[in-house]
């Protein structure tokens, strides 16, 4: 690309056509208000972003980004210029919108896909520029989110969208050339390629496409018997799972597809917090421990409410399409495309927030009682998070100074007895002997012998045993840590910001750090309120060597030394 010049388009005012159509006689029938409603309401948020984007489309004449899109940090990019494409076609096609055929969202259209042609490599692929490059399963999201515009601009049958849509089919064509090739790096590119051959094939039909389908989904679906994939990102990749399986059911009808979202959004019931969260810190992708929310399961969850008449999963549509409609503008493309939305939702009851659920293989246990809700999570440093409405301590976790990183408590071993849960490991170290004069090596280099070869002296141990316990939607904490005599000890408490802390004393070490000594602590958000403790504060070295970074927000500490034994209450 030549140098950058931030220059753009200039735009005239636009000029909304004259309604050939009027939005009643798209979506007329009566019964159809609820969809009606939610559908114009996703169109108005969607047109509040056309004129902003308008004005950052590039004017570069030669260039090969000409009539693209930069990012946030100004890098020019496929993903950003196909979302631009996306929000301009969504409006224009949408009859509920002010820009319902403007014909003035039809040059700049054309010069987006004019520029996703431009980037588009001669093997089909384009580039996630901030980590892939000739990547066929960033390709295929592209794709996927541009399919559903495709077919609602093709469905008007507008003569001065020819062009644009011609555009547009030869860059799905080309895609066509690596999705038969390329290859994958996680689970859910295999879903997201499959699904985008399969929008190909409905547009291209070729029986090359279907195998190319076959052939990935003949290594099974990665989903344990929780209902979770393989990724456990429930705020990302998990929901992009269901919407890849329901579009290849929906193009190819495999309905063992749909059998498999159904699983996951059964499970994923069982995840959603107060106010629309979900649980993200067993995530194993970089959701891990992120604010992440239901959102992104509004498209699954709303197909299969009105699919299989679910009153529970039309209650989770109604908790977003209330909290955060902002969040799922980038549905409505696949609202508009499938005739299936334009009915309306069973009368919704509740979702569940009463239970405790253990996911076994996902190693998570679920608590709700009302607005209090609690997570106990297996082999990760975060064991336990509370949350009572606002107010939320977003982890627990505990360390000991011993040998560095081994401190870091993260259990091995799991036991419940459907009542009490206890969290448990083990770990063994100390210091190593010469080598025997077998493995000697004469250059003295230390990384050439490993630590294996060396007998191991002086052992020292640590054993953890947490036992966590509930009762009415307050919690229990027993934590006992035996082994090796007078090791400092560390127990972190992590509560979101926004909230007031009382009870505690300053860490004059760290910024938003404090020590529990003697008594309750307690934690306030708007109304909502968490206590905890006693505590006891035996040492002012809250973030030990070898511990874990510590999180954003404030964090409180009580500390000790082994042999350590102490009981926290939270509620």
């Amino acid at each position: 690309m030549n140098k950058p010049r931030r220059t753009f388009i200039k735009q005239t005012a636009i000029t909304t056509a004259v309604l050939s159509m009027s939005p009643t006689v798209a979506f007329s029938n009566s019964k159809r208000s609820g969809a009606n409603q939610i559908i114009k309401k996703l169109t108005e948020l969607n047109d509040e972003k056309i004129e902003a984007l308008l004005s950052t489309q590039l004017d570069i004449p030669g260039d090969r980004w000409d009539g693209g899109v930069i990012n946030a940090y100004e890098l020019p990019n496929a993903h950003s210029t196909n979302s631009f494409l996306m929000v301009l076609g969504t409006s224009y096609a949408s009859p509920f919108s002010k820009y319902y055929l403007s014909v003035s969202l039809v040059k700049p259209m054309e010069r987006a896909i004019t520029c996703l042609l431009n980037v588009q490599y001669s093997d089909g692929t384009i580039d996630l520029h901030s980590t892939n490059f000739h990547s066929t399963p960033d390709t295929a999201f592209i794709v996927n989110y541009l399919s559903p515009v495709f077919v609602i601009l093709k469905r008007l049958k507008r003569s001065e969208l020819e062009r644009l849509l011609s555009k547009i089919s030869m860059f799905f064509q080309n895609a066509g050339k690596c999705f038969l090739v390329g290859g994958i790096h996680t689970p859910n590119h295999r879903w997201v390629v499959c699904s985008a051959l399969a929008r190909l094939n409905s547009f291209f039909p070729s029986q090359k496409y279907v195998d190319r389908i076959n052939e990935w989904l003949s290594e099974g679906i990665d989903m344990d018997p929780d209902g979770q994939y393989t990724e456990k990102s429930v705020s990302i990749y998990s929901p992009v799972c269901n919407n890849m399986f329901l579009n290849i059911d929906r193009q190819l009808i495999r309905p063992e597809l749909v059998d498999v979202v159904r699983k996951n959004l059964e499970m994923t019931l069982y995840y959603i917090q107060p106010g629309g969260e979900v649980l993200t810190d067993a995530s194993g992708r970089q959701d891990a421990a992120y604010i992440g929310y239901v959102n992104q399961y509004y498209y699954s969850y709303r197909y299969i409410a009105i699919k299989d008449r679910n009153a529970v999963y039309s209650a989770v549509c109604k908790l977003i399409e209330t909290l955060m409609p902002e969040k799922i503008v980038h549905e409505l493309p696949k609202l508009l495309e499938d005739p299936i939305f334009e009915e309306e939702l069973i009368s919704p009851t509740r979702i569940p927030d009463n239970y405790i659920k253990r996911f076994e293989y996902s190693g998570v246990f679920r608590i709700r009682r009302g607005n209090t809700d609690i997570s106990i999570i297996e082999n990760n440093p975060t064991f336990l998070s509370f949350m009572k409405g606002k107010a939320v301590m977003q982890s627990m976790r505990l360390a000991a100074a011993f040998f560095g990183s081994k401190g870091q408590f993260i259990s091995e071993e799991t036991a419940f007895d459907g009542s009490t849960i206890l969290l448990s490991s083990f770990k063994k170290h100390g210091y190593f002997q010469p080598v025997t004069e077998e493995h000697r090596l004469k250059d003295g280099n230390w990384n050439s012998i490993p630590r294996e070869m060396r007998e191991l002296s002086e052992p020292q141990t640590i054993q953890y045993k947490v036992e966590i316990k509930e009762s009415e939607g307050k919690v229990s904490i027993d934590i006992q840590i035996d082994g090796t005599e007078h090791v400092p000890v560390s127990c972190e408490m992590s509560f979101r910001p926004g909230g007031e802390l009382s009870g505690v004393t300053e860490d004059i070490h760290t910024k938003d750090s404090y020590f529990l000594g003697e008594g309750m602590g307690k934690y306030k958000n708007e109304d909502d309120i968490i206590t905890f403790g006693p505590g006891t504060s035996s040492h002012k070295w809250a973030q030990m060597r070898g511990m874990l970074e510590k999180q954003n927000g404030n964090s409180v500490y009580i500390t000790g030394y082994t042999p350590f034994k102490h009981t926290i209450e939270i509620g």
